[in-house]
């Protein structure tokens, strides 16, 4: 329990030539120092010393792990507690504003955003992954008449943003090529499946499969790992040089949100809470049911793919290395990946004993 708060500061985020500006960040002033029950006053001052901290959630206040537990954990002041002066705002465009220094911390998809961005430049690492599976797949109508990965040939497949290396290679390993597929880049309404628009649609298990049950729809899921192509999802990066220079507010980050994490886990009425948080400060329609299917989606892929010894948010070579190797395979990135240099354990590994999440530095 939280008995001491930071001085909050106030972040307004605009939209400006399709960049994140932010305006309103300098620090308030009060003649007492933030301090905190929870962790030392040394560890405090480091982590007060940092300023406001940004982060930007990776699509709007979703119930995704890595976006509901960070809200959560404001909403209790954990981020408080660990004297985290932290500003959550929607994402835009994260890999540029974090790699730039605008914000310091965001979500991203997975793994592949991160060593994609990367390839191109960009200043980040990756400080935590919380699924070890993939989140992604292809729905089809139950009576679409396609009953195999062969029977996608010649049929029209709605894709977002880019067509998911994950797909092409579900495919090609198992004999079909992938562009023998009609692809379409397509917008997020999944009833463009019942409507006959597309006869395939790339989804994420979290979303438009539920959405899409609610309404009535019997659909198909075909899952990329189940298939042989394993992949990873819901990455938190860090700007690279904010995060070599200020470790603890790293750690600090990730244990309030894993924290919190736990929290909505552990019982239905912390998720409910959780998502009405949630709903508060989206801009948009919230649609709690479906969100709560969501986030409930998420939690149980992520807790079963976890590999056994490991605690949430464990990142390996070998983990990054399969997707370093599906975005070379398909030409998606300009140089050899070193994904070592990618990613960075160091932050999670302190704040675990074993599998333990340890609150605060005095246990």
């Amino acid at each position: 329990m939280h008995t001491a708060r930071t001085i909050r500061t106030t972040a307004v985020a605009a939209v400006a030539t399709g960049a994140l500006v932010l305006t309103g960040c300098a620090a308030a002033q009060d003649d007492a120092p933030a301090t905190s029950d929870v962790i030392s006053a040394e560890r405090c001052a480091q982590n007060a010393a940092a300023g406001p901290v940004l982060f930007l959630t990776s699509f709007a206040y979703a119930a995704s792990a890595g976006i509901l537990d960070v809200v959560a954990a404001d909403e209790l002041g954990y981020f408080d507690d660990m004297c985290i002066d932290l500003v959550i705002k929607p994402g835009i465009t994260n890999i540029q504003v974090v790699s730039a220094g605008t914000a310091q911390l965001a979500g991203v998809g997975g793994p592949i955003d991160v060593l994609t961005g990367i390839d191109q430049g960009a200043g980040i690492t990756g400080i935590a992954t919380y699924g070890n599976t993939s989140a992604i797949e292809l729905i089809t109508m139950a009576d679409s008449g396609i009953n195999s990965l062969e029977d996608f040939v010649g049929r029209t497949v709605g894709y977002k943003g880019a067509i998911a290396p994950q797909f092409q290679a579900m495919f090609l390993d198992n004999g079909v090529d992938p562009a023998s597929i009609n692809w379409v880049s397509v917008g997020y309404d999944p009833t463009i499946l019942p409507d006959g628009q597309v006869e395939g649609l790339g989804a994420y298990k979290s979303n438009e499969p539920n959405n899409l049950r609610s309404q009535g729809y019997d659909v198909v899921e075909w899952d990329p790992s189940e298939y042989g192509i394993e992949s990873s999802f819901n990455t938190q990066i860090a700007n690279t040089a904010f995060a070599e220079a200020n470790p603890t507010v790293i750690e600090d980050f990730l244990r309030a949100s894993f924290k919190a994490f736990a929290w909505l886990t552990e019982d239905e009425a912390n998720l409910d809470q959780g998502l009405e948080w949630a709903a508060a400060r989206s801009t948009a329609g919230y649609d709690v049911a479906l969100s709560k299917q969501r986030f409930q989606t998420e939690a149980a892929l992520i807790a079963q793919s976890q590999p056994e010894g490991t605690p949430l948010g464990w990142q390996t070579t070998e983990q990054w290395q399969t997707e370093a190797d599906t975005l070379e395979r398909f030409g998606l990135v300009a140089n050899p990946i070193d994904v070592s240099t990618t990613f960075s354990n160091a932050y999670v590994e302190a704040i675990y004993n074993g599998t333990d999440l340890v609150w605060g530095d005095a246990e």
